[in-house]
């Protein structure tokens, strides 16, 4: 069973993320862009505001644990 996974340029996540911060909803953004689920864009919005350009510039990992989370596993 093959998983395909859809790469997105650069271009067309930030064209999302500035789409729907100028009140564009996420469906529609989806429909606009022929991506298949409202839920990347919202990931991808979640990424900008956490890490600004550079959260969508490098590949999506599946799990995004912040620091303290990090930490407290160590310990």
């Amino acid at each position: 069973m093959g998983v395909t996974m859809n790469r997105f340029s650069l271009e067309i996540k930030l064209k999302a993320v500035q789409m729907y911060l100028s009140g564009i909803g996420s469906t529609t953004i989806a429909r606009r862009l022929g991506i298949r689920s409202k839920g990347k864009v919202l990931v991808w919005m979640a990424r900008y505001r956490k890490y600004g350009v550079q959260g969508l510039e490098i590949r999506s990992p599946k799990y995004d644990y912040d620091g303290d989370f990090k930490l407290k596993v160590l310990k």
